[in-house]
């Protein structure tokens, strides 16, 4: 008895997966959406960007999350795919909604002092680099002078002594010196 009830759940099992599967492939009797039109989602998307959404300050109709800005995008849908265009759509929002929601670009004059701040401050920048390289490449005092080499260097290769008397470093190199040639 127990080896049937294994092989019917085996059976159920298998049914229900490739039932689900066989449902899947067929739409499961969900209705399925029709192909948009690209040139309508084009130009729906389009208008989307180029007005101010009602519904969120500062942002497009695009970039609004609102519910009631999705549904001012499916009426430009459907203003597109009845075949208007751009700017017909446009002035039929912006009717509806009211003129203070155009995009309109800000004039060329409003970003000059922005521009020009950002010259100047990049020049500044130029000018300081500038500066602090040469500042490095030249320190102060040596201005043109040739390093001159120290002087236990320049006794080791000509072989000279040197008086003892002032220096208790140089007094202790000596005595090395005199041992290393012993």
């Amino acid at each position: 008895m127990r080896p049937l009830r294994i092989l019917t759940g085996w059976l159920a099992a298998t049914a229900i997966v490739f039932g689900g599967a066989a449902v899947a492939q067929e739409g499961g009797g969900q209705p399925t959406r029709p192909a948009a039109d690209p040139q309508a989602t084009r130009l729906a998307n389009d208008v989307s960007y180029q007005i101010l959404s009602p519904f969120c300050p500062g942002k497009s109709l695009a970039m609004c999350p609102s519910p009631a800005a999705a549904e001012v995008r499916r009426d430009i849908m459907e203003m597109a795919k009845s075949g208007m265009d751009k700017d017909a759509i446009k002035g039929a929002v912006i009717e509806e909604y009211g003129e203070e929601f155009r995009l309109v670009e800000p004039p060329w004059a409003d970003n000059v002092g922005l521009l020009g701040a950002l010259a100047g401050g990049l020049g500044l920048a130029f000018l300081a680099v500038v500066i602090i390289s040469r500042r490095r490449a030249t320190p102060a005092g040596d201005q043109g002078a040739e390093p001159t080499p120290p002087p236990a260097v320049g006794l080791a290769e000509t072989g000279d002594q040197v008086d003892d008397e002032g220096d208790p470093d140089e007094s202790y190199l000596s005595k090395l010196r005199e041992q290393y040639r012993d």
